[in-house]
C-alpha cells in the first residue's frame, strides 16, 4: 500500500496559468503547501512510495522474549497492511541500550522501528551515566501501545497460600527466601514490595532463561516475572500467580488473578511498550505508521492474544505518546532512586 508519491518540480503547464489571475495564483501557492507537506525529508527519494522496500524493526530483546514474541505478531500484521515484508531484528544487550542506539543513529528514512519500553526510554537515563542515546531528542514515537502488570509468581505446592501469607512467611524469616526476577522493572517491582511490605530478603537476579526452573525447582519460592512469558507454564499447573502488580484485576481469561494492592493498598506498577522511530522521520511517515498500528491494535487477532499475554492496549497519537515519555522519565527516575539503584 503507497501513501504518498511526489515529484521535483510541479508541472510544466501550471506555469502558463501564473499570470492569468491572481485567483489561480493563490490556488497554486495553495498547492505547493499541500504539496510541500508530503515531501519526504530525503530529497533523493522524493518520488519514491512509503513503503518500497521491506521495514526493519529493532527488537532490543532476546529471540522467544515476550517483547520478541508481540513484535512479531504486529511484524505480520503490518505486512499485510502495507504489502512489504517486515523484517524483525534482534539486538539485545545492556539493558535493551544496544538497540536502541543502533536505531538513534539509524537513517530516518522509515525503514527502520524500534520496539521502546519504560526500561529503554523512561528508566535507562537513570542507570547509565554515559548513553548512546537521549530517548527525548532521537526517536520519534509511532505509540505507545500497550502496558503490561508483573506479577508475583510461586510453585504449583503454594497456591493455597494466599500473597499475605507469603508475605507473612517471608516477615517471619528474613534472608532466607530469596526474591527472584530478570530486568529493571522486576528489580523496581522487588524494591518497592519489600518496602511496603516490611520484609528483608535477596534479591536474585536473573539474566537468563532459568528463572522460571528455579521457582517450579523450589530453590525460589516468590519470584517477578512478566505474565506474558509464563501464560503455558500457569495454565499447565507448573506456576502459581498471587497477584498481579496492576491497578485493578485484568479481564479475560485472568480476571480472577488478585492485585498486589489488595493486600498492600495503593501498590501498583505497570510497564508499557510501543513503537519508535529515529528523530528527523518525516512525519507522513509517523502518521501513516501511526494509522496503521491503530488498525492493528484493533484486529480481533492481534488485541485477543495481547490481552491474554497479560497486556492492556492504549491508544496514543504520537504527540500524546511523545509527551508521555516525557513525562515518564523522572517517574522512573525517582522510582529507580527509592530503591538506591544507582548509575552506573
Amino acid at each position: 500500500m503507497r501513501i504518498f508519491r511526489t515529484t521535483a518540480n510541479p508541472p510544466v503547464g501550471s506555469r502558463r496559468f501564473a499570470s492569468r489571475s491572481a485567483l489561480s495564483s493563490l490556488m497554486r501557492g495553495a498547492l505547493s503547501t499541500l504539496a510541500a507537506a508530503f515531501l519526504v525529508h530525503d530529497p533523493a527519494h522524493a518520488a519514491e512510495a512509503y513503503p518500497s522496500k521491506p521495514i526493519t524493526i529493532v527488537v532490543p530483546y532476546a529471540a522467544g522474549s515476550p517483547p520478541d514474541t508481540y513484535t512479531r505478531l504486529f511484524a505480520d500484521k503490518l505486512r499485510q497492511k502495507v504489502g512489504q515484508n517486515i523484517l524483525v531484528e534482534n539486538r539485545q544487550g545492556a539493558l535493551t541500550t544496544v538497540g536502541m542506539g543502533y536505531v538513534a543513529r539509524a537513517k530516518p528514512d522509515g525503514y527502520t522501528l524500534v520496539y521502546g519500553s519504560n526500561s529503554s526510554l523512561a528508566a535507562a537515563p537513570y542507570l547509565f551515566k554515559s548513553l548512546q542515546y537521549d530517548p527525548l531528542s532521537n526517536f520519534s514515537a509511532i505509540a505507545v501501545t500497550s502496558e503490561s502488570p508483573m506479577v508475583l509468581i510461586g510453585r504449583q505446592e503454594l497456591a493455597s497460600k494466599s500473597l499475605g501469607e507469603m508475605l507473612q512467611l517471608m516477615r517471619d524469616e528474613p534472608g532466607k527466601h530469596p526474591i527472584g526476577g530478570g530486568a529493571i522493572t522486576q528489580e523496581v517491582v522487588n524494591g518497592m514490595l519489600q518496602r511496603a511490605a516490611r520484609i528483608d530478603q535477596p534479591y536474585a537476579r536473573y539474566n537468563n532463561p532459568n528463572l522460571n526452573n528455579d521457582v517450579i525447582g523450589g530453590r525460589l519460592d516468590i519470584a517477578v516475572s512478566a505474565l506474558g512469558g509464563i501464560e503455558s507454564l500457569v495454565e499447565q499447573g507448573k506456576l502459581h500467580v498471587f497477584a498481579i502488580t496492576a491497578p485493578k484485576r485484568l479481564t479475560g481469561k485472568w480476571s480472577g488473578i488478585p492485585t498486589v494492592s489488595e493486600t498492600l493498598p495503593g501498590f501498583e506498577l505497570t510497564s508499557w511498550t510501543g513503537f519508535w522511530a529515529p528523530a528527523g522521520t518525516p512525519r507522513p511517515i509517523i502518521e501513516f505508521l501511526h494509522a496503521k498500528t491503530q488498525e492493528i491494535l484493533k484486529d480481533p487477532e492481534f488485541f485477543k492474544r495481547s490481552q491474554d499475554s497479560g497486556a492492556v492496549t492504549l491508544f496514543m497519537t504520537p504527540e500524546q505518546s511523545d509527551a508521555f515519555v516525557k513525562k515518564e522519565g523522572p517517574r522512573w527516575g525517582a522510582l529507580l532512586k527509592s530503591i538506591n539503584v544507582e548509575a552506573q
